[in-house]
């Protein structure tokens, strides 16, 4: 019984001490569940990645659609006339019956013009005159039959603040430009340093990179998508698309470095990690270095043909090497290649390989190029690439690609095409001088030589204003510059003679460094106002050279100029000149009144800066009068 009663004890002992401990984990085990529940409830959620970075090309690309909104207008404006809806897309060749309005040739001899010019003894010499001096020309009599829709451009109506804008912080950026790249930099700061620690977590950072791919894609394609849609060239836009990729680079070697740190203190160093997807990445290192290395002003300007062959190849391969470095890689991957794909398949649809005639014109040093089996699809101040097939360019002169702004008019019933003047500027333009130079008469006409030459294009242009919607237009050109002013006044007095105009006021003004250049275009410039003198538009063309003479005998061919002509020594006076175009184009009245003045430029840096100078310092009542005043650059430079 005793031994009974104490295992009894022993038992009863035992089952209070397992109870007690299965009440005590039962105890512990809820206590750590509470405290995990607890944890678990004040710990934030993980940032999807993923997720993160969809959202904010949304808003991005929310921010491109403000910008196409605003836009809207002038699109709508545009595309209503059915004979837009391909302008400045494709070159061809059209079939265009001879009319009484014909523009002497550019290759044409001037030798009989100018004896007939200096044979008029006693007649009075006008290249001399100031601008007060000269002819009040009135403006011609008539109204356009079907004049296109005028939409001021934002800057027109809200003047000041597009003044504020467009003042130039340093050479090649305004204050417009710096605030948007200034807002884009901020957004990627954000994305970059929100809600991460990027010494233990550096996959943001390639986030970053691959989430901006195809805004680079689209900034830098010719056939730029977003150009389109707001109106501008893809030249307009290369200064963000640098911007981008520069950000791109460092985020994407930032990534690489803060990678390679970390594995470097693991046990075996960096090689135990190498595995198939880094090396990949590693590549698209690479790749993304090449594209920056050669891009840089000094290379680009120098080498621009190891710059392009470099920047197509690398483009290419970082787009291959990125979609096997990681699986979230892919849709951003998809679209930057649909969208270089998209780019690189219209190109091959806008070349052609044609036979170009070319003259020498010394008096410039420059050459002249007709094509007459193209003869439209471009709008005045749009611009080609050109490939020159011949063994006087070099062994691999061939291979480059030089863009150049169009002189002619399309459609026109001239039988010279297109035309283009390519100035002296390096090794590619002075060998095709050289060419020009050893014409053969018996290969294509007096003093011109026949090759082979690719064109592709057009691009750049005036986007989605309507240049003969303004009832005045300025167009300031510099050295071969005035291939833009003489291509924009050929448009504007053939839709004149069509009654397709609205513009009464044009003003021609080109600055050149010597007098003797003025000879070439003699022909052209008096036909131009020949032809003026049959329209509702009044022409007036200001030449200015900026050479001081060498000999008494420079100005003797220029002593009787055509009417409306004018040569002076100096630089223009852009602000009188500006003043002056606006009075008369206050003046003029016309259908549904003033519809503004559109100022174009084309020439190096300096003179786009002055001539915006001039553009922002009118004076408000005159702005007003016209009904705003519009400027278009077409500024030197790669």
């Amino acid at each position: 019984m005793h031994q009974s009663a104490s295992a009894s004890s022993v038992a009863t002992s035992t089952m209070v001490s397992v109870a007690s401990t299965a009440a005590a984990a039962a105890a512990s085990t809820a206590g750590q569940a509470s405290g995990g529940a607890a944890a678990a409830k004040a710990a934030p959620p993980k940032l999807n990645s993923t997720a993160f970075f969809f959202e904010f090309d949304f808003i991005l690309l929310l921010v491109v659609g403000l910008f196409v909104l605003m836009a809207l207008p002038r699109i709508v404006a545009r595309f209503m006339r059915s004979s837009e809806w391909f302008a400045g897309c494709f070159f061809r060749s059209v079939s265009i019956p001879r009319s009484s309005m014909s523009f002497m040739t550019y290759g044409a001899s001037v030798s009989s013009f100018s004896e007939k010019m200096s044979s008029r003894v006693g007649a009075e010499s006008v290249y001399s005159r100031s601008d007060e001096e000269l002819p009040n020309m009135a403006v011609g009599s008539g109204a356009p039959k079907s004049p296109p829709s005028y939409i001021p451009s934002w800057g027109s109506v809200f003047p000041t603040g597009a003044g504020i804008l467009s003042t130039k912080i340093r050479p090649g950026y305004s204050l417009g430009q710096v605030t948007l790249m200034t807002g884009y930099l901020a957004a990627i700061m954000y994305s970059t340093f929100f809600d991460v620690n990027l010494f233990t977590s550096p996959t943001r950072l390639g986030f970053v990179a691959v989430s901006q791919m195809p805004v680079i894609y689209v900034l830098g394609t010719k056939n730029n998508v977003l150009g389109t849609l707001i109106g501008q060239g893809y030249e307009k836009l290369n200064f963000l698309h640098r911007f981008v990729g520069r950000l791109v680079v460092l985020s994407v070697n930032l990534h690489a470095l803060a990678y390679f740190a970390k594995w470097s203190q693991e046990p075996g160093g960096i090689a135990p990690n190498m595995e198939p997807k880094i090396i990949w990445g590693c590549v698209a290192l690479g790749c993304m270095d090449v594209l920056w290395l050669f891009s840089i002003s000094a290379v680009r300007q120098t080498y621009y043909n190891l710059f392009y062959v470099s920047h197509v190849v690398a483009a290419i391969a970082v787009l291959v090497a990125t979609f096997y470095h990681m699986p979230w890689d892919m849709p951003y991957v998809y679209i930057s290649t649909a969208v270089y794909g998209f780019d690189r398949l219209l190109r091959i649809v806008q070349t052609r390989i044609v036979t170009a005639h070319l003259h020498a014109i010394p008096e410039l040093g420059a050459t002249c190029i007709q094509i007459p089996s193209v003869n439209a699809g471009w709008r005045a101040g749009q611009h080609v690439r050109m490939r020159v097939f011949s063994t006087g360019m070099g062994v691999l002169g061939w291979t480059e690609s030089h863009p150049f702004t169009i002189a002619s008019v399309s459609k026109h019933a001239s039988e010279e095409g297109l035309v283009l003047m390519i100035k002296k500027a390096g090794d590619w333009t002075t060998s095709l001088y050289d060419i020009a130079q050893g014409s053969d008469v018996s290969e294509g006409g007096s003093g011109s030589r026949k090759v082979k030459v690719m064109l592709t294009g057009p691009f750049g242009g005036p986007g989605h204003a309507i240049v003969p919607s303004f009832s005045g237009a300025m167009l300031v050109a510099g050295g071969s510059g005035v291939t833009y002013a003489l291509a924009t006044t050929q448009e504007i007095m053939q839709k004149s003679a069509e009654g397709a105009s609205r513009t009464r006021v044009v003003e021609l003004v080109w600055s050149i460094t010597d007098p003797a250049g003025l000879k070439p275009l003699l022909p052209l410039f008096g036909q131009l106002l020949s032809d003026a003198r049959s329209t509702y538009t009044t022409l007036r063309i200001s030449v200015y050279y900026t050479r001081a003479l060498t000999s008494p005998d420079a100005l003797k061919m220029f002593e009787r100029l055509p009417l409306g002509l004018t040569l002076s020594p100096g630089r223009p006076r852009l602000q009188k000149l500006l003043e002056g175009v606006a009075d008369r184009t206050a003046g003029s009245g016309g259908v549904d009144g003033v519809t503004g003045v559109v100022v174009g430029v084309c020439g190096p840096p300096a003179l786009g800066e002055t001539v915006g100078r001039t553009v922002r310092s009118l004076d408000r009542k005159r702005r007003k009068a016209v009904g705003g005043v519009e400027l278009h650059s077409e500024i030197f430079g790669w």
